[in-house]
């Protein structure tokens, strides 16, 4: 009789967890992010034990809140505190590709780090997608261009399935200020399945702005999900690390998994979970040290048709109704305020793009202007429903090449953006503000749309994107019509416009920066040896 009730309650204990776990039949998967502010010592061995321990902690309790997925931070295990190339090695990993089925927490076949081994074993213990961001080191077998260590470094993420298995690993390739990596000859596009029936894609970081391998993953490989570990530098008005993240979400269509590192005293802040048109599941932007898990119940994209010729209003679409924005307490698993960081204050620093370049106009009350640069225009339609002499605001367009530190860009803006008074040089302030607009419009034309990404772009005191807006496009065959309005009374307004990335314009200057980085990285080695 014994053995019929242990038999009953295995069989009550399967079903109960066969029912918490995501099916390729449910309607949505549960997905975890992590903002993290990792730990560091000069001693790597230490510091890849804090933070992967703190990882094994995070991990175990997000899984008793039933999540599938979890996704943690860029540089979360070694910090952004990497040595010089030459110290790299104790930093790094051995990383088996997908190819070879290894799960690190039972094999011991290839010498893999004590950090990788960890957290597949926890990946495996709580049955539980984890993707992680780890420094990787790789052979080197081309003989002419090898370094004397025969050594390659990357910037690599990681993903373990539910048995600890190693089902992808892809290597960045939009570097920014990483001396110490390596970039692949040719990007790496990298996707993987789930046993819930979502295919992710994945990238890292910089690569947001790039066509390799983040359009291309969503335009060419038709991937609906994305998993994105970042350690983003904030920079007003238009690249902030969450409007950046629901901007890019919205524009693609796709569901965005952004996990950031959190270090606001240099500007790394900002995590969340975004449904595509459907708005913000839910968003952080700490400007204090802040460790926070997002949970979410994330809708599955069943169709793709955003890039077909006829574009879909997906603004009045009745669904996104039942889904709520970065405010509502969906799943709020743990905050934890900590103290052994990096930094030491807890003030966000921002960065700010140069508006000096831009064509601008001062705002100065209601206003239909068109605005152009270059031979970008943009229509502005204003009303203010209360005016605030303590703050100005300035009607921004802006096309031609921008630089992301080394990296040049081919960009085009346009909004309505902040100033914390009447110089050019002061806008991109973020502060309180009284002036009430209660309708502003904004319309452009982009041609060769299909090489463009077009992302709305809006920003409120918090940091965070405006709510009850509404983004329509109307395609032909070679442009796309923009329009953004914002009809309800809104203050402390930092940000409302459109920033665009044009692929095709600056493709040469695209294909020199991961070409010319692989060429000068073999060039330095082969002086090295001289």
């Amino acid at each position: 009789m014994d053995q019929v009730w242990i038999i009953i309650y295995l069989l009550v204990a399967c079903a109960h967890l066969s029912y918490q776990r995501s099916t390729p039949s449910s309607p949505t998967y549960v997905a975890a992010v992590v903002e993290y502010p990792p730990k560091y010592s000069i001693n790597s061995s230490e510091t890849l034990r804090v933070n992967s321990d703190a990882y094994v902690r995070l991990i175990n309790v997000t899984s008793r809140n039933n999540a599938d997925i979890i996704v943690f931070p860029e540089d979360g295990l070694t910090t952004v505190r990497l040595p010089e190339r030459e110290k790299m090695e104790d930093w790094t990993t051995v990383i088996p590709s997908a190819s070879h089925n290894y799960i690190p927490c039972s094999q011991d076949t290839i010498k893999v780090s004590e950090t990788l081994r960890k957290i597949s074993c926890a990946a495996r213990d709580n049955e539980i997608y984890v993707v992680i961001n780890i420094a990787e080191k790789a052979p080197c077998t081309d003989v002419l261009s090898c370094p004397r260590d025969k050594i390659l470094y990357y910037n690599s993420n990681v993903v373990f399935d539910r048995t600890g298995k190693i089902i992808a690993r892809y290597r960045k390739t939009n570097l920014f200020e990483e001396h110490q990596f390596n970039v692949t000859a040719v990007p790496e596009i990298v996707s993987f399945y789930t046993d819930f029936g979502v295919k992710f894609g994945t990238f890292i970081c910089f690569d947001i702005l790039f066509r390799e391998p983040a359009i291309q993953l969503t335009r060419d490989h038709q991937v609906t999900d994305i998993v994105y570990p970042t350690a983003w530098f904030s920079e007003t008005p238009f690249l902030t690390a969450v409007q950046t993240q629901a901007g890019w979400s919205f524009a693609e269509n796709v569901n965005l998994l952004a996990s950031g590192y959190n270090r606001p005293g240099f500007g790394n802040a900002g995590s969340g979970i975004y449904l595509g048109r459907k708005g913000v599941g839910k968003a952080i932007m700490p400007a204090i040290t802040h460790e926070e898990v997002l949970i979410f119940q994330v809708p599955k994209i069943k169709d793709r048709t955003r890039y077909d010729k006829n574009y879909h209003d997906f603004s009045k679409d009745e669904d996104q109704k039942a889904w709520p924005h970065y405010h509502e307490k969906n799943i709020q698993l743990l905050k934890k305020q900590e103290d052994n960081t990096m930094i030491d204050n807890d003030t966000l620093f921002l960065k700010h793009d140069n508006i000096r370049v831009f064509q601008t106009l001062s705002l100065e009350g209601n206003a239909t202007k068109t605005v152009c640069h270059n031979g970008f225009c943009c229509e502005f339609k204003v009303e203010i429903a209360k005016i605030d002499l303590s703050t100005k605001y300035r009607l921004v367009v802006f096309n031609g090449i921008r630089h992301y530190s080394v990296v040049e860009a081919y960009v085009r803006a346009c909004g309505i953006i902040q100033c914390s008074n009447n110089s050019v040089s002061s806008c991109g302030s973020v502060q309180e503000s009284e002036m009430v607009f209660s309708n502003i419009e904004i319309a452009a034309t982009f041609h060769d749309y299909k090489n463009n990404l077009i992302m709305p772009s809006t920003l409120n005191l918090d940091l965070l994107p405006l709510e009850n807006w509404t983004f329509n496009e109307h395609a032909h065959d070679d442009h796309v019509h923009v329009n953004m309005f914002l009809n309800n009374n809104t203050n402390n307004l930092v940000t409302f416009g459109i920033y665009s990335r044009n692929f095709k314009k600056n493709n040469a200057s695209k294909i020199s920066f991961y070409t010319i980085n692989y060429f000068v990285t073999l060039l330095l080695i082969l002086f090295s040896r001289l």
